[in-house]
């Protein structure tokens, strides 16, 4: 179900110059642009059902709204582009609209929190994120798995965002938080911060069951080409490495389908590039 704009979302800072309602610009416009990125991210998801990074600009934007006096909060908010509002501008009654985009807020919020607890090491606060991001979704009537999908693909495709966001944390404030405690928001750190700042050198995704049409099979590699269905690109063509022994059997379910060039469902770790899956790793063909 698609909404053409979530409430108002709260980045606050607290502590060290932010206390005297100040903070140091160069640091500040860092991290809003990283807030942006974040922001707009996860509003895509809420706003339009799909992630796709290549495509945010096209389908939502952010705004700043004026800024509350005697703090140092920021509010902003996420409206569909104009193609997209055009799409959706359709009357609902009031409570529905209302109910509606207060999931929507939830999980903009939540994924955003999501992304920076996985960049900030923080198992706890990233999985209570998730779950609110997930029920959210599915009261605006996605599946759970298209949910923990996009979930997984905007984390991993959003370290530099976080970069960017917790750049005043530890120089010119103590903390930030990014929306509501109710939608999974916590008090980012300069312990997070150092933490958000390692490099993580490969991104690969938990382990999850992905419908695919196979392309390409090669019996002696054990390398693949796919498609993934459901994809935004559904022309994308992505690479495969297969490593269930039943594939040196003859009749296997990837040959079958292979030559059939039906859908398979398999039990795969996706390899992630931008954000972007590149490559999957195969363990498992999975009857549905």
């Amino acid at each position: 179900m698609q909404v053409e704009k979530v409430d108002p979302i709260r980045i606050k800072f607290e502590g060290l110059d932010a206390d005297r309602h100040i903070v140091e610009l160069e640091p500040l416009a860092l991290s809003l642009r990283g807030a942006s990125k974040l922001i707009a991210s996860g509003g895509q998801v809420a706003l339009t059902g799909r992630y796709s990074k290549r495509e945010i600009g096209n389908s939502v934007k952010v705004y700043a709204l004026p800024p509350q006096p005697g703090s140092y909060d920021i509010w902003v908010m996420v409206r569909a582009g104009f193609g997209l509002a055009a799409a959706v501008a359709v009357p609902l009654l009031p409570y529905i609209d209302v109910a509606i985009r207060t999931a929507a807020t939830e999980a903009t919020e939540a994924l955003v929190n999501a992304t920076i607890a996985r960049w900030a090491n923080k198992s706890k606060e990233m999985d209570a994120a998730n779950e609110v991001a997930v029920r959210a979704l599915e009261e605006m009537g996605h599946t759970s798995r298209a949910a923990i999908q996009m979930a997984e693909r905007l984390a991993l495709s959003n370290h530099a965002a976080v970069k960017m966001l917790v750049n005043p944390i530890g120089t010119s404030a103590q903390t930030l938080q990014v929306g509501h405690s109710e939608s999974g928001a916590f008090l980012v750190t300069e312990t997070d911060r150092v933490e958000i700042e390692k490099v993580e050198p490969i991104e690969i995704g938990a382990e999850q069951v992905m419908t695919v049409i196979i392309s390409e099979l090669d019996l002696v590699t054990k390398t693949c080409k796919v498609s993934v269905v459901g994809d935004d690109q559904p022309n994308r063509r992505v690479s495969g490495q297969i490593t269930d022994p039943v594939l040196g059997v003859p009749n296997n379910p990837y040959s079958t389908a292979f030559d059939g060039q039906a859908e398979i469902a398999v039990r795969c770790k996706p390899q992630y590039s931008e954000g972007e899956i590149d490559r999957i790793f195969i363990s498992d063909a999975v009857q549905e």
